[in-house]
């Protein structure tokens, strides 16, 4: 097998297999997408049923549900095994604002009391639940299409929990999600395979792009030795081209929402930075989704460069990527269909929930199904990339994001115990490396790396609240403006945010003593640069 000394992880958010994957042609049969395939769902309320077709937009005009109990209903709506029928009526339901989150805990009343949950949902969105089955043309992929034919993928590659961002996001650090079927902001101290890997001598670099969720891990940052450790994404290039990768790169992308209005109106001052193709970082007005056409770029095609952008800085240095391992995936579905059922009988991580997720819990807790961690959460993309791999290779073994960790022991631990019992049971992906020479026939996607570099966002302070943004701060050319609102998603890493800002401040650290005021909206913006200017001096004093 290849020597490999890196193994780089690109994780982004909330798209299954079948959205951007089923309908690329591979002539492998194990590929398991929808060409060639008829797939249906039931309609909303014994309407007529609804196919996948290669249909999708790079928007939506609704956010899918992605929540614990909404992900059971998509998998299996009737209860038991899995069946994938319940995409079409779970979107439906959340575009229209039937099933509003329900909080339970000391805080739990006034937290239902101040989201006017007791008085039940409004009208919403109304008749979109088929967008659930459109999948993407392969056109509107085309980095992630041609990767996935020229690579390998892992056709049976399923998030870890049938549920949202956060916890899937756990299982790839800790191969646990500390019990937590939901997103749930607070420290997590779980071990993670980065102090697996410093257990073992081998080091670890974490790069991100405005607000990382690996933030909710604080003994990853909480020293100077390893809060030196992270860098904004920008960079990347630049330790590849010097041959400073270390043993394991983790990169987030931009999670900070586009500042415009839906119809996309941009405010004035405020450039769109995310990259991570969340679909509530892609909507547009109901209005005018039907005739939207996508110009010039979005979230969803700044994801599809930055991906470009990291394979490209790889392949500019031959010497580097020989020993590289790369995995391009996604932490979730988020509520998108995808047509292969999960399994159902996969062993839980096993071992008690932190004192910190005990306390939370009687504090304040969304209240869901109880769940034991023995199902899988739908397939999403994955797809490993080496010159030592052959074009075209298809791996169906199931597998779920346990495998990073799984993948990262085998490689640089193989003498440390699993992380968890989720970490034993999930397979390594390193055995995809079988060509015994490099390839001299990369494909070149140099094109789609062009534009501007993913780099961390300036902060807007001069910018009105985006809550609150006037008609007067956006163009006049989409007509009358909306209020530009934070998605929800967004408000948990707000939240991470201002946890780490404290707990910076605790510590003395003098970058964040100096944040200006400004929009809350812009916290994470502030916060990032602040532990970024920090980083770069605990490197400097080392």
């Amino acid at each position: 097998m290849a020597e490999i000394a890196h193994v780089v992880v690109l994780m982004l958010e909330n798209r299954s297999f079948d959205h951007l994957l089923g309908y690329v042609p591979h002539p492998d049969p194990a590929f398991d997408g929808l060409l060639g395939h008829e797939h249906s769902n039931p309609g909303w309320r014994r309407g007529p049923a609804v196919a996948a077709s290669p249909t999708a937009k790079q928007v939506l005009p609704a956010g899918p549900d992605h929540s614990h109990d909404a992900v059971m209903a998509q998998l299996a709506p009737r209860g038991g095994q899995p069946t994938n029928q319940g995409f079409v009526r779970s979107y439906e339901r959340k575009a229209r604002n039937l099933d509003p989150p329900v909080f339970g805990g000391l805080f739990g009343p006034l937290a239902n009391w101040a989201r006017g949950l007791l008085a039940g949902g409004g009208s919403g969105v109304k008749g979109r639940g088929p967008l659930a089955m459109a999948c993407q043309p392969p056109e509107n992929v085309p980095v992630l299409a041609r990767l996935a034919t020229e690579f390998a993928v892992c056709s049976r590659w399923f998030c870890s929990v049938p549920g949202e961002t956060w916890p899937n996001r756990n299982f790839a650090h800790a191969a646990t999600s500390d019990g937590q079927t939901q997103i749930e902001v607070r420290p997590y101290t779980n071990r993670t395979i980065f102090e697996l890997l410093e257990s073992a001598g081998a080091d670890w670099r974490i790069f991100y792009d405005d607000t990382p969720q690996a933030w909710a891990f604080p003994a990853l940052w909480d020293t100077p030795e390893r809060h030196a450790k992270w860098f904004p994404v920008n960079r990347f290039a630049s330790h590849v081209a010097a041959g400073e990768l270390t043993a394991y790169t983790f990169i987030e992308p931009n999670h900070r929402p586009p500042l415009h209005t839906l119809d996309h109106a941009p405010v004035i001052g405020a450039p769109d930075r995310s990259d991570s193709q969340h679909p509530e970082n892609n909507l547009v007005s109901d209005a005018a989704y039907d005739d939207f056409r996508l110009s010039g770029e979005s979230d969803f095609t700044r994801a599809e460069r930055l991906i470009a952008t990291i394979y490209e800085a790889l392949r500019a240095r031959p010497g580097v990527f020989a020993k590289t391992l790369l995995l391009i995936t996604y932490d979730e579905h988020g509520g998108l269909y995808d047509h292969v059922p999960p399994p159902a009988d996969v062993p839980g991580p096993g071992g008690e929930v932190s004192m910190v997720g005990r306390v939370q819990r009687a504090l304040l807790y969304r209240k869901t199904a109880a769940f034991d961690f023995t199902m899988l959460g739908p397939r999403v993309p994955a797809v490993v990339i080496s010159p030592r791999i052959r074009a075209g290779a298809v791996d169906s073994r199931a597998r779920d994001h346990a495998s990073i960790p799984a993948t990262l022991r085998a490689v640089f631990a193989p003498g440390q115990e699993p992380l968890t019992a989720r970490d034993r049971w999930s397979p390594p992906f390193h055995g995809l490396l079988t060509l015994p020479e490099d390839r001299t026939d990369l494909p070149d996607l140099s094109q789609y790396a062009t534009g501007p570099a993913p780099g961390l966002a300036a902060p807007l302070a001069e910018t009105a609240p985006a809550e609150t943004v006037s008609a007067e701060t956006v163009s006049a050319q989409t007509g009358p403006a909306e209020p530009v609102a934070v998605p929800g998603y967004y408000e948990s890493f707000l939240a991470l945010a201002g946890q780490v800002q404290e707990h910076l401040a605790a510590v003395g650290e003098p970058e964040v003593a100096g944040l200006p005021a400004g929009p809350e909206a812009l916290r994470g913006t502030r916060v990032t640069q602040a532990f970024t200017a920090a980083a770069d001096r605990h490197r400097r004093s080392r």
